[in-house]
């Protein structure tokens, strides 16, 4: 019943994918220019995941049970590299209310403040997913997340990056990943085997396991959200996503 819920959801418009022509993808943009606001214009930077169905508010389970869930969303294929496999079809093509901070040293300049403002409010740690849209968009942004992880004990990071580990993004995540796997649980989508990764399947699926990768459980229904699961942070064995 579950997988013939998520095909009919596939059936009215996921995933979205754009023509080959379509300007979003050759000017590498979002499908959604007007969604994209500057560091300075939102109220906070990082939203509470209680605004999120798919991840919830607060880790319920494992090592960071009790952590508060908070999100970063950037603008997809802006700071995204064009090898991603899903750069035509990425699931911000149907995200057409979500904000896309724009990225670059306004967005630091703030992050660093919310970030030790988070700190205070949450003595016992907090959660940042990175990122709902976007990714890593320089080496030395990932080299501020490493500060933050180094002057904000509070802070633990979970997300994805389609920046492989022989580009120098993608190494610099593969780094502070092997150093800090406990506070930087950050997989990299379809990287080589032996890499905490995740892998796209081709299709829907009501397995849940695959060539060894788990399915992702908030998709396959086993589990709520994020909130509830916490693989991805707490295994280092592939995680599979179903088409969204």
């Amino acid at each position: 019943m579950r997988l013939r819920r998520f095909e009919e959801h596939l059936e009215v418009g996921f995933p979205k994918m754009l023509d080959p022509w379509h300007p979003a993808l050759s000017e590498g943009r979002t499908l959604y220019p007007k969604r994209r606001v500057t560091a300075g214009r939102p109220d906070r930077l990082l939203k509470s995941g209680q605004h999120s169905r798919k991840l919830g508010a607060v880790v319920q389970k494992g090592a960071w049970r009790g952590m508060p869930i908070y999100t970063l969303t950037l603008e997809e294929r802006a700071t995204c590299p064009r090898t991603c496999k899903v750069w035509s079809t990425c699931f911000g093509n149907s995200m057409n209310f979500a904000e896309r901070i724009e990225h670059g040293p306004e967005l630091e300049e703030g992050l660093d403040v919310e970030l030790r403002y988070l700190a205070r409010q949450h003595r016992r740690g907090f959660v940042a997913r990175l990122h709902v849209l976007g990714d890593f968009y320089s080496v030395a942004y990932v080299k501020h997340w490493a500060c933050w992880l180094a002057l904000i004990p509070q802070l633990h990071v979970f997300g994805y990056t389609a920046w492989q580990p022989d580009t120098e993004i993608g190494a610099a995540v593969r780094n502070l990943r092997t150093a800090q796997w406990d506070r930087f649980a950050v997989r990299t989508s379809g990287a080589p085997a032996g890499e905490p990764r995740t892998v796209v399947l081709p299709r829907v699926t009501d397995q849940n396991t695959i060539d060894g990768a788990i399915v992702c459980p908030a998709q396959s229904g086993r589990s709520a959200c994020c909130a509830t699961c916490a693989l991805c942070w707490s295994t280092k064995r592939d995680i599979a996503f179903m088409p969204h």
